[in-house]
């Protein structure tokens, strides 16, 4: 299970296998690294789910359902207080989750290197990203269920991402 996903679906699948097969004993890992598709073709692991697209002939990824994607920042931002544009986006520095690391969730959002120069914080984690975000002058490009799940504790303000897409698909690869 990836980040931010672990949030959202780990306590949901537990509960419904215990539900139904409580003598079944899961072990969820909150990453995904080189490996994961060997570990899958092996049946080292059982399953992923995961914003990226498994691309291999042995691998049918199914789409689960679309991420709308936001941006968060700070009540406190003295330059966000309404829509943006994409100029205004990129013009802010942003926090993300690392860009080396495999599968990275903000990668997709950062493609070019004038986007990344705008890169002030890199988390392990977005809940993380969100708590930075929330102290600083940041802004992040974030899902609505998990900015939403923080906006009132953090006092984080949600906005509409004003980009040509605004969405993340999560698969499962069968």
């Amino acid at each position: 299970m990836c980040s931010p996903l672990d949030n959202y679906l780990t306590s949901v699948i537990f509960n419904k296998v215990n539900e139904v097969a409580p003598n079944i004993h899961l072990i969820f890992k909150a990453s995904l690294n080189q490996n994961t598709e060997h570990q899958l073709r092996y049946q080292e692991i059982e399953f992923v789910v995961g914003y990226e697209e498994f691309r291999r002939p042995e691998f049918a990824c199914v789409p689960l359902f679309k991420d709308e994607m936001i941006l968060v920042a700070s009540c406190k931002h003295p330059r966000i207080s309404g829509p943006v544009t994409e100029a205004d986006i990129y013009r802010e520095e942003h926090a993300v989750v690392a860009l080396d690391r495999y599968a990275s969730f903000s990668l997709p959002r950062y493609s070019s290197v004038n986007k990344q120069t705008q890169i002030a914080y890199q988390g392990n984690a977005m809940v993380s990203v969100l708590n930075v975000v929330s102290q600083t002058h940041m802004v992040a490009i974030a899902p609505r269920w998990l900015a939403s799940e923080y906006a009132e504790k953090l006092n984080l303000q949600l906005l509409p991402l004003s980009l040509k897409v605004n969405n993340r698909t999560c698969f499962f690869p069968a």
